[in-house]
């Protein structure tokens, strides 16, 4: 179960051995090949965000949508991108800061990226009350090429999936009015920045819904953190119209919003190339080449693709444990187990397979696990009830949270030698990408023999 307050202490972590060498033991995980592994992933997947990060000096894939609106708002001209300002704000901040050149473009999108990493370990410590579970989601989302990418292209997804774990990681907390206000705060952000980050209330609701002893002022604090969250998307609006030289009441943030919401409405044409349904997603059929550059006979890639050895198994659980839930109903998942009380011995379809026991992972972290799956659920839910142009990006936020609940899931695994094979395959598939998700000097023939799906490419 999800921690209930702040300082509520942490249960034992079930795997996690009795003797610690003390260094190690101060970051709660022993010396051992699993931490080994965990840091190896961490080092390779920061140093692929920051290698080369300037190259190329030429826009990416979409960046020119973003930048050039960026520059808009340092010159007082008005947005022409059809999505609220936030993103483009961090963009212009950082151009004025370092100046108008491809790596201050790129370095919100850096940030957001190695935040986020820190974020899944926080989340995972306190969603399933585990230092190994932190250690893995941390070196799951390090490792993985969709989060590269993001982390190295001034687009605006990576910025939503940092809002994704944020609202995890404060849905652990105790419901209060600090909660109200950094909720409201989030959403708001999250909204300013794309009409998706709506999703983010779900995280933040269910963590309020599901919390013990807190019956009387559910209500009250959801209203509360829709409020707020209203007050800061129109201010941030009004800064970004106030900015680009045009009227900045919020009367005129709310007609810029339907005029902008109006416009992504009409959007179901579907004719893109790189268009792809979201249930698509779970082979991936369409991940987005981010960047291909080829100059004197040498190739430079960056593709969205990510780890497939993160990617397949994080869709798999997620639609298990779907399922899991629905079958077990929302007041099952929610209730502890004691101790001393043994597992049903009918636990009904997928309980468990090849030795994974699902239902007791829901039997230990139900909440935990409804956080996590509403917050993925909510990202992708727009598409999936509507007809509108989606992309692979579209699941990022999503997808960073899947990491997290695998993380959890594979931290409760007692036995240590397939932990550690797991983590070792994640580590062998991150090595043999590295080139394609850093913009390393390559070849042709190398770029196709990692993407061997024509439609990756």
């Amino acid at each position: 179960m999800a921690a209930e307050t702040d300082d509520e202490p942490d249960a034992p972590d079930r795997a996690a051995p009795t003797v610690r060498r003390r260094g190690a033991a101060r970051f709660g995980l022993e010396l051992s090949p699993l931490l080994v592994l965990c840091a190896a992933m961490c080092a390779l997947g920061v140093w692929l965000r920051i290698h080369a990060l300037a190259f190329p000096s030429e826009f990416l894939f979409d960046e020119h949508h973003f930048v050039e609106n960026a520059r808009n708002y340092l010159s007082g001209k008005p947005d022409l991108n059809d999505h609220p300002p936030l993103g483009k704000l961090l963009q212009a901040l950082s151009i004025a800061a370092l100046g108008d050149h491809s790596f201050a473009w790129r370095l919100p999108s850096l940030l957001c990226g190695l935040a986020a990493i820190a974020i899944a370990g926080l989340a995972a410590r306190r969603l399933f009350e585990s230092p190994r579970a932190a250690w893995i989601a941390a070196a799951f989302v390090t490792a993985d090429g969709f989060l590269i990418g993001y982390s190295r292209a001034a687009l605006l997804d990576g910025y939503l999936a940092l809002c994704s774990l944020l609202a995890v990681l404060l849905a652990t907390t105790r419901p209060s009015l600090r909660y109200v206000l950094l909720g409201g705060l989030l959403a708001g952000s999250a909204l300013s920045i794309k009409f998706s980050g709506v999703a983010v209330f779900v995280p933040l609701v269910i963590g309020i819904v599901t919390a013990r002893g807190f019956q009387g002022r559910r209500e009250s604090s959801a209203l509360g953190l829709l409020g707020t969250a209203v007050v800061v998307y129109l201010g941030l609006y009004c800064l970004g119209l106030s900015l680009a030289g045009q009227p900045s009441s919020p009367v005129a943030a709310l007609n810029e919003t339907k005029r902008l919401y109006t416009h992504h409405a009409a959007l179901t044409e579907m004719k893109n190339a790189l268009v792809s349904g979201w249930v698509s997603w779970a082979l991936p059929t369409k991940p987005i080449m981010i960047g291909y550059v080829e100059r004197l006979g040498t190739v430079r890639a960056l593709t969205s693709l990510g780890n497939l050895a993160l990617w397949w198994p994080g869709v798999a659980l997620a639609l298990v444990l779907c399922w899991r839930v629905l079958y077990r109903g929302l007041r099952a998942t929610l209730r502890e187990r004691k101790p001393e009380a043994a597992p049903a011995a009918n636990a009904g379809p997928l309980a468990s397979f090849a030795g994974l026991d699902f239902s007791g992972f829901l039997e230990a972290h139900g909440r935990a696990a409804l956080i996590v799956l509403g917050g993925a659920i909510g990202f992708v839910a727009p598409w999936a009830i509507s007809h509108r142009d989606s992309y692979i990006y579209h699941f990022l936020p999503s997808y960073v949270l899947l990491l997290v609940l695998l993380a959890g899931f594979v931290a409760r695994e007692a036995r240590n030698t397939l932990v550690v094979s797991f983590l070792a395959l994640v580590l062998v598939v991150l090595a043999f990408y590295a080139p394609v998700w850093s913009m390393f000097e390559t070849s042709a023939r190398a770029v196709n023999l990692r993407l061997f799906l024509p439609v990756w490419r």
